[in-house]
């Protein structure tokens, strides 16, 4: 059995050591390396578990050699044989196409936003983070997407304002190869600022908004559906129904990315839907309106929040409302896992 194999098929949980607290598509509790409550992360994926720790865990999900490894102090070859393999030469995995070379940050911007968002998840959890954390769950979050997506809390400067200001920290990364990479770092802004025009959002300087976000943790070729929605709080809604099938992507506010790399991505499944408000609404997003409807495939549809009442019900209202659920399978033919 070649490494590979063996990241896919060994199970993760009985290597832990102790029991794990099932959280939707996780399992959640201590680490088993730093202690903690409810910091250590295992995620089942078609490629093999997956084991994360907020505390110790780099802000990278890591596989079951990895673990091992790190828990029996010994090398890759040594972790191998302990969990009955061989090294083998693995074949070189196919190198996703993109149409044109991503702008990605530099190395060291990586690094740097590496470590505001390891701090930013970390500070999320002390008394500091008291209005973050209630943020985030009157938003109906469950603790499992904060981990997932590396949710954390930071004070922000607003350069309209002039002054820094609460924030939830909101990374975007990518996945491939076994290999993450950040790309942006965007902030939400939770407030109630006197000043009308305070910022609602804002980005980390040098971010780059050309891959999508929640591209770290979707599977084509294996889920047949892919939902492209408007605004990160909303992919993450969806994505905490963990939808059977579906591939989750956010294009943040008003249709950003590079739409070249959106219909490379949706080329890979079979049915693509787009659920978008602003751009459908806003005449000087137009063309790319235009885009993004011609993305949808297979029987997928262009849909709009519906509006009840001067509401707008988009996926995180709903997810609120305790309805995305059963809105998820009438709307797009899936069945959300429990």
């Amino acid at each position: 059995m070649d490494a590979m194999t063996i990241n896919r098929t060994v199970e993760l949980l009985p290597l832990v050591g102790h029991p794990l607290r099932k959280a939707g598509g996780y399992h959640v509790g201590a680490c088993p390396f730093c202690g903690g409550e409810d910091r250590f992360t295992v995620k089942h994926t078609p490629n093999g578990d997956r084991w994360h720790c907020r505390h110790c865990g780099g802000g990278k999900y890591h596989t079951v050699i990895d673990f091992v490894m790190r828990r029996d102090n010994a090398d890759f070859k040594a972790a191998v044989k302990i969990l009955g393999g061989e090294i083998t030469a693995p074949a070189r995995p196919a190198a996703r196409p993109k149409p044109q070379p991503l702008r990605l940050p530099s190395a060291e911007w990586q690094a740097k936003a590496w470590r505001e968002v390891d701090a930013a998840m970390t500070r999320l959890f002390t008394p500091h983070g008291a209005a973050a954390r209630a943020f985030l769950q009157a938003r109906g979050l469950s603790f499992a997407m904060w981990e997932t997506f590396l949710l954390g809390f930071g004070m922000v400067y607003d350069h309209v304002v002039e002054r820094k200001r609460p924030a939830i920290v909101i990374p975007w990364r990518d996945a491939e190869a076994g290999k993450e990479t950040i790309t942006a770092v965007k902030y939400r802004f939770i407030d109630a600022d006197p000043n009308p025009k305070a910022l609602r959002y804002s980005s980390k300087k040098g971010s780059t908004f050309e891959v999508p976000f929640g591209m770290f943790d979707i599977l084509p070729g294996f889920h047949h559906t892919l939902l492209l929605v408007e605004g990160e709080f909303n992919g993450i809604s969806v994505a905490q129904c963990r939808p059977a099938g579906m591939s989750v992507l956010s294009f943040g506010s008003e249709g950003g990315g590079r739409f070249d790399v959106l219909r490379a991505i949706a080329a890979k499944y079979e049915r693509v839907f787009v659920w978008a408000d602003d751009v459908w609404d806003n005449p000087k997003q137009a063309k790319r309106a235009e885009e993004l409807r011609s993305l949808v495939k297979g029987g997928g549809r262009a849909l709009r929040s519906v509006r009840q009442d001067g509401v707008k019900w988009d996926a995180n209202q709903l997810l609120q409302a305790g309805v995305l659920a059963e809105f998820v399978r009438r709307k797009f033919g899936v069945e959300a896992q429990e």
